[in-house]
């Protein structure tokens, strides 16, 4: 069975790093969860940040999200939350990491899940710049292909790499120091 991460919240709102992990998650390196608060969570912060961006825009994202990875939603999570000893206002991404079978959550609150309360689980927890990293680690060829395939969509306007690392470079600075040592950037 492949890989299996959950995205929390926080790195699904920057749009470029939300469409980094999915892009990746699209080559089936790794699997992608997430549950329905999660993704809720996710598009009012968004919507409550960015005023000028049409709401409706931001619920066809998200829709196409759920269409693209029907796999992803994670339900029945709720009873397993009041036992959970991560900060609570992350229990539900903890219990939906473990009903959904996750092997990480990728977050940028990794004080919200220390080791002891995710050992008894056998989740780990990385940040998105190190999730990533670890990916390109674990197969460099299908992560490449990833990132010339994003770049070849990216056509309104069009991109180039160095343009679009610049975009991704505060959300994973090492990640696209690697990128910009691979091949693709010869």
């Amino acid at each position: 069975m492949p890989f299996v991460a959950l995205l929390d919240a926080n790195v699904l709102y920057p749009v470029w790093l939300c469409d980094a992990l999915l892009r990746m998650a699209e080559t089936e390196v790794f699997q992608v969860r997430w549950s329905e608060k999660i993704l809720k969570e996710a598009s009012r912060n968004i919507k409550q940040n960015n005023p000028n961006i049409d709401p409706a825009t931001i619920d066809r994202r998200f829709r196409q999200m759920k269409e693209s990875f029907a796999e992803a939603l994670v339900t029945g999570y709720e009873p397993l939350e009041p036992g959970l000893t991560n900060h609570p206002k992350d229990r539900h991404v903890l219990a939906a990491a473990i009903v959904g079978r996750a092997d990480v959550i990728v977050t940028k609150n990794l004080d919200d899940f220390p080791a002891e309360a995710l050992e008894p689980y056998e989740v780990d927890v990385q940040h998105p710049d190190v999730f990533l990293c670890n990916q390109w680690e674990l197969d460099e060829e299908v992560m490449v292909a990833a990132v010339d395939r994003w770049v070849a969509d990216l056509s309104n306007p069009p991109q180039t790499l160095e343009q679009l690392l610049q975009k991704l470079e505060q959300h994973t600075p090492q990640f696209c120091k690697i990128v910009k040592s691979s091949e693709l950037a010869q």
